[in-house]
């Protein structure tokens, strides 16, 4: 996801989309890990589609379970 920098007083902010916020369950106030790269360099590593596709069914089978996983 690319998102823009925006200017908060004297420094500066990245906007991150309610729906996304709600998806990874943060709320205001969290404390969150900010990965940089080099500007003008790519950082999206290449995930094989058949793991994507194994994950993505592995959490639809179990999301109640990782849910309370986390919780805890």
């Amino acid at each position: 996801m690319q998102r823009k920098l925006i200017k908060v007083g004297t420094s500066a902010a990245v906007l991150i989309p309610k729906a996304v916020m709600d998806d990874q369950r943060m709320k205001i106030g969290d404390t969150i890990h900010v990965e940089f790269s080099k500007k003008g360099t790519a950082a999206h590593p290449v995930i094989d589609p058949e793991v994507i596709q194994w994950t993505d069914e592995f959490i639809a089978e179990y999301k109640p379970l990782l849910l309370k996983l986390a919780d805890s």
